[in-house]
């Protein structure tokens, strides 16, 4: 994959880039992308692993 550096005037035509281009996708088309860009940014930012995440009910310590 060739990257390429894009070059914006204002900071919302990023914004407005993506939502044009989620115009024209499919659902189905977004939904993929979600976990492409997703996985572009784990790597980016060095997560190895998916995050588990849970809820912790506990009894609070003032009653």
């Amino acid at each position: 994959m060739k990257r390429k550096i894009t070059i914006y005037k204002n900071l919302n035509e990023p914004y407005e880039a993506m939502l044009q281009r989620g115009l024209h996708e499919t659902p189905d088309e977004r939904f993929v992308r979600f976990f492409e860009e997703r996985a572009k940014f784990r790597a980016f930012m060095g997560i190895k692993k998916s995050l588990k995440r849970g809820i912790v009910i506990r009894k609070v310590s003032w009653i």
